[in-house]
């Protein structure tokens, strides 16, 4: 791939790109805990994100809700995620500079719920903390509980062999 749309597509990513993993209460799940990673791009002009999706072969384009003079690009399925968002970002890490940090915690989030860690409640806790960790390096994250509130409902809701 040409060396100058790769450099244009991290510079995007690393200006305007979103890194963020919800957190949400599931009933019926082990610990009563998702965690779900999704990396977005927003922008008035659909074209530069079309172009983003091309290049990274992932993802959807979509209306922001609420927003509909904005467009957002979507990659949330596991498989775009682990086979081509992060191998693109890992081959060009170099070019991250403002989002190097975020994009660290995220891969590290992607692969531990890739390899399955969030099994056990040690692998879930450590992963929990790093979505928090994640969402306090951004100014527009706001969370409902607290990192104490999650990590004593994993502990509330955990196997019994496992609190």
């Amino acid at each position: 791939m040409d060396g100058r749309i790769e450099g244009y597509v991290m510079g995007f990513i690393d200006a305007e790109g979103s890194f963020s993993v919800s957190i949400k209460l599931q009933k019926g799940l082990r610990y009563g805990i998702r965690l779900d990673p999704v990396f977005s791009i927003t922008q008035r002009e659909r074209e530069p994100i079309d172009k983003i999706m091309h290049v990274l072969n992932a993802g959807r384009v979509i209306r922001k809700p609420g927003q509909p003079h904005l467009y957002l690009l979507i990659i949330d399925s596991m498989s775009e995620l682990t086979g081509k968002l992060i191998p693109f970002l890992e081959r060009n890490i170099d070019l991250l500079h403002a989002k190097k940090r975020q994009y660290i915690l995220f891969r590290d989030i992607v692969r531990g719920l890739h390899e399955a860690r969030h099994r056990d409640i040690g692998g879930m806790r450590d992963l929990v903390i790093k979505a928090y960790e994640l969402s306090n390096l951004s100014m527009k994250s706001n969370r409902r509980r607290s990192l104490d509130d999650i990590l004593l409902m994993l502990k509330q809701w955990g196997p019994p062999g496992e609190r």
